[in-house]
């Protein structure tokens, strides 16, 4: 093997065991210097390219397209039903008929919650603002409230439209992840529930001073917890 194909053949596959390139190899300190950095040149490619994978990508992965897929079929329910009120008033159809069908019931304010946070999942699962105990009370102030510290990590407090509603929209750290807490106006037209889940999130809900505060996590969380310490750090009706 003369110098030139020793050379490629050291720089293209450094770990190359055919007989003539291990008797190259034996022949010089450069020739075994070369075959020594392109091994280590391979080694930190390797290296680069490696990335972690969470332990539960895979359930990530499922979570994400089970809500990609609940989501469509409420696009497409509500375009159905656009159609037939549609039709439905191009055939001139009996007034009673055309309400039924746009009839507006007052939504479940634990299924606007769970909805809420399966919509922004994957946004509000990165997000970490560090919120102070400052700001905080200033979003509160809105509702009544004021919290007097305890809250642990604050991922994130700002104001979010919660079916129309001007809410406000927390995310706590919680025993086992992260927690979602919305604060919404007591004239708020919503139907209540104290008890509510879905197959990927539970949450409870209660009437406190001037706001209904509905918490929301996955379902080994501990809820109750976390209403017990927020009763504990928010001070109402100030």
């Amino acid at each position: 093997m003369d110098d030139i194909l020793f050379r490629h053949t050291a720089i293209a596959t450094p770990n190359e065991k055919s007989e003539d390139f291990l008797d190259k190899l034996a022949e010089s300190e450069c020739a075994q210097k070369l075959v020594k950095e392109s091994k280590e040149f391979d080694q930190l490619l390797k290296d680069s390219l490696k990335i972690d994978v969470p332990d539960d990508l895979a359930n990530k992965i499922l979570l994400e397209q089970s809500f990609a897929i609940e989501q469509d079929r409420a696009v497409s329910n509500r375009w159905h039903i656009a159609i037939a009120a549609s039709i439905a008033f191009v055939i001139g159809l009996s007034v009673p008929v055309v309400n039924s069908t746009l009839n507006h019931q007052t939504p479940n304010i634990g299924s606007v919650a769970l909805q809420h946070v399966q919509e922004e999942y994957f946004l509000t699962a990165k997000v970490n603002e560090q919120a102070s105990l400052q700001n905080v009370n200033v979003k509160l102030a809105r509702y009544g409230a004021e919290a007097s510290g305890g809250l642990g990590n604050v991922y994130f407090v700002n104001y979010c439209s919660f079916e129309g509603t001007s809410a406000l929209h927390m995310i706590l750290q919680g025993e086992k992840g992260r927690v979602t807490v919305f604060i919404v106006p007591d004239d708020a037209d919503f139907t209540p529930a104290a008890e509510f889940d879905n197959q990927h999130f539970k949450g409870i809900s209660e009437h406190i001073g001037k706001a209904k505060v509905v918490i929301v996590g996955e379902h080994d969380e501990p809820l109750e917890k976390m209403k017990t310490m927020l009763d504990k750090n928010i001070k109402w009706d100030i």
